[in-house]
């Protein structure tokens, strides 16, 4: 039994991922862990590219099924040419979104079909499951106003008040059928209220994985 994790983060774009992602792995190098940091997609050479066209606002008549077959592509890759060898070298992962974000934005967003979903997950995943998925709940308007605070929204951040409000619903009825896996947070705490609930849960895990 490996005693390094898998520790995805989701949430609506705004919600303080990569805030909280930061923290947790210069608390995992305080400790004397190891650390790979990513985001999905994105990453390996492969999968920013197709991150770039799947982002680009240029790109907007994009079909839903398109859509996902492009981020379960870029998983692949990531998943094969990175995830995979540093959980085997025993270093500590974090990914900001994995194959939820798919089930959230692409299957409650986009209303794709859930067993079209669940293949191309399983797939693009090569059935790799997070041991760990921290879910940051916020509500979609405060999420787009920060997300467009310093910058121009991207393509998917582009799709409504109303398609967040699916995804997000999304992200909690994945979260309330997979509890063994998720905590859920509320991302309008203080940042280090959040970051101290995460490290908890990260040291139940970390225990619970030596036994």
């Amino acid at each position: 039994m490996r005693s390094n994790l898998f520790i995805s983060f989701e949430g609506v774009d705004g919600s303080g991922k990569s805030t909280q992602i930061e923290k947790l792995r210069d608390w995992f190098i305080s400790i004397g862990e190891e650390v790979l940091m990513l985001r999905d997609p994105g990453t390996t050479d492969i999968s920013e590219r197709i991150r770039d066209i799947l982002l680009d606002r240029r790109h907007m008549q994009m079909h839903a099924v398109t859509e996902c077959l492009l981020y379960a592509a870029a998983r692949s890759q990531l998943v094969t040419e990175q995830i995979l060898p540093a959980l085997q070298s025993g270093r500590q992962v974090i990914s900001d979104r994995f194959y939820d974000s798919t089930t959230a934005y692409q299957g409650f967003g986009r209303s794709l079909p859930e067993d079209l979903i669940k293949d191309l997950n399983r797939i693009g995943s090569h059935s790799l499951v997070p041991d760990l998925t921290v879910l940051l709940d916020l509500d979609p308007e405060t999420g787009l106003a920060r997300a467009g605070k310093h910058r121009s929204l991207d393509r998917m951040e582009s799709g409504g008040s109303d398609f967040i409000r699916r995804v997000r619903a999304g992200f909690l009825n994945i979260a309330e059928a997979e509890k063994h896996r998720f905590i859920v947070l509320d991302a309008s705490d203080g940042v280090e209220k959040i970051h101290e609930k995460i490290i908890s849960e990260v040291q139940r895990r970390l225990k619970k994985s030596l036994h």
